[in-house]
């Protein structure tokens, strides 16, 4: 079994004040957990940089289950980092993340894998859309391709689709200010405790 994963690491971070994908995280930072824990299911990884490209390039350029995309339009949004991710697909079905969710683990990527069909998978917890999405290459092309659209999560909408209700707080837990990175660390503290 392959299949690729998506993860965007190319924002400004700016609500965040400093740049978050290499704020540490227990023995490296939040961009290495998040990638470790996709790896725990996924072949390989499509990292999508932007900001602070070389930083990653040097990182992670010499990892072979790490493909590096660069998205040079970074500065205006996220939907240009996964269009660019989304070029790089192999493989029949895809996963599309960020890099700012470092509790994904691989049962995450296990349970939505079991529910996998025609279509993009879109996970929510209590409502509010989640991580990481699932979506077959075709379906994901077919969205890229689409005129007018504003976020990748509408563009899959547009087409065939699944919502699927998870019981893991996880998937909506991205570190985008202090108080989550804060958060963060508590948790991490208490479960090594």
């Amino acid at each position: 079994m392959s299949v690729d994963c998506i993860i965007t690491a190319a924002g400004l971070s700016s609500r965040m004040g400093k740049w978050k994908m290499m704020l540490p995280l227990r023995d490296g930072t939040i961009l290495d957990a998040s990638i470790e824990n996709a790896l725990q299911f996924c072949s390989r990884i499509i990292l999508v940089t932007g900001y602070r490209a070389e930083a990653l390039q040097a990182r992670y350029r010499h990892q072979e289950s790490v493909t590096l995309v660069h998205n040079p339009d970074y500065e205006k949004g996220l939907l240009g980092s996964v269009i660019a991710g989304a070029r790089a697909v192999k493989t029949e079905y895809c996963f599309i993340t960020t890099g700012d969710l470092p509790c994904l683990h691989g049962d995450v990527y296990r349970e939505l894998w079991a529910l996998r069909a025609e279509g993009a998978l879109l996970p929510h917890y209590q409502g509010t859309p989640g991580h990481p999405v699932l979506v077959d290459k075709n379906s994901l092309l077919q969205a890229i391709a689409r005129p007018d659209i504003r976020t990748m999560r509408q563009a899959l909408m547009q087409g065939k689709h699944h919502c699927v209700s998870l019981k893991r707080p996880e998937i909506i837990f991205d570190i985008d200010t202090p108080d989550d990175f804060r958060r963060l660390q508590l948790l991490v503290k208490k479960s090594s405790a």
